[in-house]
């Protein structure tokens, strides 16, 4: 999950906001973006749990109440992140009700070309954000390519088929090869659209913020999500999404028993 979002994210062709909504506690900062972290660019209390606290009061939020709760990503100069919690029990305290103005701001700041927003919504687990999943424009389900993370998988696999329309659902499988992605699709009923190629090396870059590759065009990983963050981008454009002009994100989620 974080390789995906952090591998998108790096490459976006636009300006893009990634929002952090792992509800067991968000892997971006202490991962990708750890080294910042320590040194004290990134700021772990502004983010979701900041926004909903003072948002408290309100049923829906325009973009502009993002304001003082999202941060630049440090060396990318496009993104910018709004930091995940560091416990459940901030998760829990969020709610629904907090999902939902998160939902609602980043519906609202993706109107009019505004920027787009990628969404990590964690892992399956009883607090899982669903209204930034319904809220989505494109929801994708990780999942690595081995019996038992697609065995994780099928639960979730059928509750996404229940709640998001066809058109708006697809798969990640990481750290693939070709086959064995196109098995995964075929067991788990959804499209294959993105595929992460098993290069431990790269993958560290995005997950533990490890130096990156001397040359980016030689990376595997870098060129897959390079290729793929252009592709959701003109998916997501409201030009490509004529018969919605109203533009959501794209939202991550991971199975229950996957790791990416």
């Amino acid at each position: 999950m974080t390789t995906a979002i952090a591998g998108l994210a790096s490459t976006w062709p636009s300006p893009v906001l990634v929002v952090d909504a792992d509800p067991s506690g968000g892997d971006l900062v202490p991962g990708w973006l750890g080294s910042w972290s320590a040194n004290g660019w990134i700021q772990p209390d502004k983010g979701v749990v900041s926004f909903a606290r003072a948002t408290r009061q309100l049923v829906s939020v325009p973009s502009e109440g993002f304001a003082g709760h999202v941060q630049p990503v440090p060396g990318i100069g496009h993104a910018r992140l709004l930091a995940g919690v560091t416990s459940r029990a901030q998760a829990a305290a969020i709610g629904d009700d907090g999902w939902h103005r998160i939902a609602s701001a980043a519906r609202d700041l993706t109107r009019d070309d505004g920027p787009d927003v990628l969404i990590d919504a964690g892992r399956w687990v009883p607090g899982t954000p669903w209204p930034l999943i319904t809220e989505a424009d494109l929801v994708l389900l990780t999942v690595r390519p081995s019996l038992r993370h697609v065995q994780a998988a099928l639960p979730i696999a059928r509750t996404l088929h229940e709640t998001v329309p066809p058109d708006r659902l697809g798969l990640a499988v990481c750290a693939t090869a070709h086959r064995s992605a196109h098995f995964v699709a075929r067991v788990l009923g959804s499209p294959l659209v993105l595929e992460l190629p098993d290069e431990p090396d790269g993958a560290r870059v995005f997950s533990e913020g490890a130096r990156r590759h001397h040359d980016p065009e030689q990376c595997q990983l870098h060129q897959a999500t390079h290729k793929a963050a252009r592709r959701f981008h003109t998916w997501l454009s409201p030009h490509a999404r004529h018969n919605s002009p109203d533009r959501g994100p794209l939202s991550i989620l991971r199975s229950q028993g996957g790791a990416a």
